[in-house]
C-alpha cells in the first residue's frame, strides 16, 4: 500500500505588519519563523507546504525577502498562492520556486499546476488588486477547466485565499470570495476528482463541504480573528496560540486534516 501523503498548509503570516499592532505582543516574523521551524520538526516530516496566502502585510520585496529566508530551512517543497495583502507580481518574483507560474498561465495571475506523489495539485489567485474581496474571473475558470481535463481522472487538491462560502463571521464574509463561486463550485463537482479544497484569509480553522468536496480554511501561524457569530459582530483579532494545518492523504481514503498548535502548545504529556 502506498504511504500517505503529508501535507502542511501554513497560512496568513502577514510579515510586515506593524510591531505596535495588537498591543505590540505581536511579531509576524518571529511568528513566521516559529512555525517553519514547527514543520521542519514534525515526525513524520511533511512531504510538501502549502502556503494559502497573506505572506506579507503589504506586499514589500522587503518582505518576500524575509518570508523567503524563513522558508529557506525547509527541506521540503513550498508552493504558495497570494492573499489580498500581498502583491502577487512581486511575491512571484522574489518567490519563484514557490510559485512556479508557466506562460499558459492567466495573463497577471499566479494560477498554476505542478504534482506530487500522483496528487496533482491546482492553486488559484483569488486577488483583486487594492479591493480585500476575492475574485476568479472567466480566463481563470477556463483556464481551470483546462486543467483539470488535463488530469484525466487524476486526483487533484486546489488551493486558493479566499474561501468560497460564508462561515457566519459577517466582517471575513463580506470580504470572501465573491465572484466566480458558483461555476468553482461547478468545476468542481463535475470533475469528480477534487480530494479538497485549501484556503486561507478567515484567521480561523474552519471546515465545510463545497461542490461535493471538503473545503478547509487553515488558522493563522501569527493571530487569529475572534469567533463571533452574532450578526454585524465588529472584527477583532486575537492572540490565540498560533497552528497549522496537517492534511493526511491517500488515495484510498482521501483527505484527513488536523490541526498542530505550534509552540509549547503542542507539547504531549504521556499519559
Amino acid at each position: 500500500m502506498t504511504m500517505p501523503l503529508l501535507i502542511a498548509q501554513l497560512s496568513d503570516s502577514h510579515v510586515g505588519m506593524a510591531l505596535d499592532v495588537l498591543e505590540g505582543r505581536l511579531d509576524t516574523l518571529a511568528a513566521l519563523h516559529r512555525a517553519v521551524a514547527h514543520v521542519a520538526c514534525l515526525d513524520p516530516l511533511p512531504d510538501l507546504v502549502l502556503f494559502t496566502g497573506d505572506l506579507a502585510e503589504r506586499g514589500h520585496a522587503a518582505e518576500y525577502e524575509a518570508i523567503a529566508q524563513a522558508l529557506a530551512s525547509l527541506p521540503m517543497p513550498v508552493y504558495a498562492v497570494p492573499g489580498n495583502h500581498d502583491h502577487p507580481s512581486v511575491a512571484r518574483d522574489a518567490l519563484p520556486a514557490c510559485m512556479p507560474v508557466r506562460a499558459d498561465a492567466p495573463a497577471q495571475t499566479c494560477c498554476y499546476h505542478v504534482q506530487h506523489a500522483g496528487l496533482q495539485l491546482i492553486a488559484l489567485d483569488t486577488v483583486v488588486p487594492g479591493r480585500p474581496h476575492g475574485a476568479l474571473d472567466s480566463p481563470q475558470l477556463d483556464w481551470l477547466e483546462r486543467t483539470l481535463a488535463r488530469c484525466h481522472d487524476q486526483p487533484v487538491l486546489l488551493f486558493m485565499h479566499h474561501p468560497p462560502l460564508p462561515t457566519g463571521i459577517e466582517a471575513m464574509d463580506a470580504c470572501s470570495l465573491l465572484e466566480g463561486g458558483d461555476r468553482l463550485a461547478a468545476l468542481v463537482r463535475g470533475y469528480g476528482q477534487v480530494q479538497g479544497l485549501l484556503c486561507g484569509h478567515l484567521h480561523r480553522p474552519v471546515q465545510m463541504s463545497f461542490g461535493g468536496a471538503p473545503l478547509h480554511v487553515a488558522p493563522s501561524v501569527a493571530h487569529q480573528i475572534a469567533l463571533d457569530l452574532r450578526p454585524e459582530a465588529p472584527l477583532r483579532a486575537r492572540l490565540e496560540p498560533p497552528k497549522i494545518s496537517l492534511h493526511r492523504w491517500s488515495a484510498a481514503l482521501g483527505l484527513c486534516t488536523h490541526t498542530s498548535y505550534v509552540g509549547d502548545f503542542g507539547r504531549g504529556i504521556p499519559l
